[in-house]
Parts: structure tokens; sequence; C-alpha cells
């Protein structure tokens, strides 16, 4: 049987993961990406152990990569008083199958971006996909030039350039929906272990540590083979005159908006005081800040053979841990209904079939981040939410559900003949 020609724009996790399970399937998969390079730049996130059995399956060993098991966390109330500590990774049959971890971006990355070669994907750089044509399948780039393909996945993030192809931009963008912005910063571990005041937050049972209150947060974890810690602080936007008074919204937005310490100080300032301590060790050019953004439901994922995947489609607040597990799980369920023996004329009945596997998981997230970034949660909610996010296996779950439709496809076949 025929294999298919899939073009996937975007070589972000969510793609590369699409990408590795299409091609092991037999299909033709180039990836299309509009960095001129294929190291991805950024800081790091929260792998929790559904996305981390996803990976698995890819073949990747996210701890073998550098990710830090979260294994332990405590958080602090603005004024440094212990709020509730936890611990995880305590069953080791289940870390086994999946393991929350704490990864640093380029680092995951680029195990992603290995298996997906290794498999046979082809991973163009420099490729801006400008546009895509629905009715043909084919996609055009900022030069002009155009390919076609039996189905495109846009995968190409936040800030889509097919997403208005397939849905109506004017009713369905990204939006500021919390009012919140977020400053990302890293410091080197070794200089949080040797400072006087910081020191004391670091041992070996703690590897997340964060403050909350005042409609403000700070999270600490570590990542890069424990090396370093990755500093995420989420604050109400109107807190930051330097991003309130520039008007250039796609800089609002982007990861790599400058903020200066002063401003990041300031915002905290009513903090524990070694919460405050974490600012001063960090290089002061070295924070970031942007603009947090989430995505209403829509219609339909997908028109005729062209389909969202990841942030492109289904947006989500950074508060329920899930931006980069959702688009994990996507690009796996994907490749696991578009299976080896799929053939072109089957593919807008497996799209629909994608979109009913994939809507309610991503719409329980979309609400459940909604309640923690308004800080409306108890230790009740947290626990039926984690569980709701950690114990799912998408891989079987998709393998399941398309069993199902091709016993039904099958019954209905006998019945019309």
């Amino acid at each position: 049987m025929a294999s298919l020609k899939i073009i996937i724009v975007g070589a972000g996790k969510g793609g590369l993961a699409a990408a590795t399970g299409l091609a092991r399937n037999g299909h033709q998969v180039t990836v299309y990406e509009r960095s001129t390079s294929t190291s991805e730049i950024g800081y790091a996130f929260r792998i929790t152990p559904n996305s981390d059995r996803c990976l698995k399956c890819l073949g990747i060993d996210t701890v073998a990569g550098g990710a830090v098991a979260a294994n332990s966390s405590r958080m602090f109330n603005a004024e440094g008083q212990v709020v509730f500590s936890f611990k995880e990774n305590n069953d080791v049959e289940k870390a086994k199958r999946g393991t929350s971890v704490f990864a640093y971006r380029p680092q995951l990355h680029q195990q992603l971006l290995q298996v997906a070669l290794d498999s046979g994907v082809k991973v163009l750089s420099g490729q801006r996909v400008e546009s895509v044509d629905t009715g043909k399948t084919t996609i055009k780039l900022a030069d002009g030039v155009t390919a076609s393909a039996d189905l495109v996945i846009a995968a190409d993030g936040l800030h889509s350039a097919v997403r208005s192809h397939v849905i109506d931009s004017t009713r369905f963008s990204p939006k500021p929906s919390t009012g919140q912005s977020a400053i990302r910063f890293m410091l080197s571990k070794s200089v949080v272990q040797n400072d006087s005041i910081m020191s004391t937050m670091v041992d070996e049972d703690s590897h997340m540590f964060s403050w909350k209150g005042n409609n403000k947060r700070i999270l600490v974890y570590p990542v890069d083979y424990d090396q370093q810690y990755n500093i995420t602080c989420t604050y109400p936007s109107n807190f930051s005159s330097e991003q309130t008074s520039n008007k250039n919204s796609a800089a609002v937005v982007a990861y790599n908006q400058k903020i200066s310490f002063d401003t990041a100080l300031d915002i905290y300032s009513d903090f524990d005081p070694i919460a405050k301590r974490l600012f001063s060790l960090a290089d002061p050019d070295g924070f970031r800040a942007w603009q947090l953004q989430d995505m209403d439901d829509h219609p339909s994922w997908s028109v005729n053979h062209t389909t969202l995947l990841g942030d492109a489609c289904h947006a989500v607040l950074p508060f329920g841990f899930s931006g980069a597990s959702m688009a994990i799980e996507d690009g796996v369920t994907i490749s696991t209904l578009l299976s080896p023996d799929v053939r072109a004329e089957d593919l807008s009945a497996r799209l629909k079939l994608y979109e009913e596997v994939r809507r309610p998981r991503v719409a329980k997230v979309r609400e459940s981040s909604l309640v923690l970034a308004k800080g409306l949660e108890d230790k009740e909610f947290m626990q039926e939410y984690m569980m709701f996010l950690s114990s799912h296996d998408a891989v079987e779950y998709a393998k399941q559900a398309l069993s199902r439709y091709l016993e039904t496809a099958s019954g209905k076949d006998a019945t019309d003949a």
C-alpha cells in the first residue's frame, strides 16, 4: 500500500513527535521550520507522566537527556510560610512507565529532533510557511515556492501562519484571558547553593519550590542535569509599565521581550526576602517577559486534509502544566490514528476521529488551567486534576479509539454489501 505524503509545519515538540510516529508508520514526512536553526531556544517546562509516557514510546529517555525528576515540591506564601509540600514518582513501577520531570527545552528538542531524523523524517530549516491552500493541500513558502502533500499538519505554535486558513481567526485567536504575564530567567544551581541566603532552600529532597500570594507566583525548579534553575514568575500584566507602554502587540506576547531587573524586582517587592534574592543573583540582562494567552474552543480543527496541532490549535495557560504535554499527546495520537494502512481517501474520517479523541481532554485542561490561574483551586481539585492529567495513556487511548472506529466501519461495510 502506498504511503502518504505528509507536510508538518513547525519543528516544535508536537510537530516532531507527530513526524516521528508517522515516519515509523511508513509515511513520507517533511517538516518545514521557519527558524534558520534546528536548535530550539527557550527555557524549561514540566513534563507530567502522561507526556513522558508518550516520549518513552518514541524511544526518548528524558532523564538521560538532562531532565530532572520532580520528586518533591514545597510551596510558600508571599511571606515565606510553608503552605504545603508533596512528593511525586513514589510508585517505582508507575514511574518506569511515565515519570514527572522538569525538562530544559533545548535538550528535549534535540532528543525529539534526533529520533525524527533517525526515523527518516526530512527537516528543512529556514523555511517560513506563509499560507496553505486547504483545497489543494498545498503550502506556500515566503520565497513563493509551493509544496503539495496528501496531508498538512500545522504545528507552528501560538503565532501559527496556518491557523487562519483553517478556522475563523476574527472569532477565534489567542487572547490574554486572565490579564497575566510571565517573567523567566535562569540561575546556575551552584550560585544558589553558595549564596548564604538562598542555600537554605537547596537540599537533596527539595526539587521544586514556589511562592504564591497577591495574585503573583514564583516557581523554581532544576533542569539541565540538575545544574541550573529555571525561574518562572507570573503576575498581572498591569503591574509592569514596561509592558503596558509597549504598543507592539507582537513584542508583548513574544518570549524574548526584555524586562529590566528593577521592574522585575519591584513587581515582587512584597514577597519574602528569600524569594526576592533570586532576582539579585540573576544576570540583570537575563529577564524575559511575555503576556500569557490561551484560546477558546473552536468548531473544527481541520479543513479538508489540513489540520491543527498543539498551540496552533488549542493554546492553554501554563498553570495546568500542560502546554507541551498537550502538543506531545496530539502528536502521538495523530500518528497512531494514521496507521500504516491508511489511505488518502480515509484522511477526512481519521482527522475527525483525531478531533473526537483529543477535544474533550484539551477542553478539560483549558478549563482547569483557568481555575488554577485565578487561584481558585483547593487540595481536592489539585488531586483530581493531577490524576486526570497524569494517568492518561495517549497512545493506548488512540489505539482503542481506532479499533472501535475500524470495527464500526467494517460493520457498516458489511451491512452496505
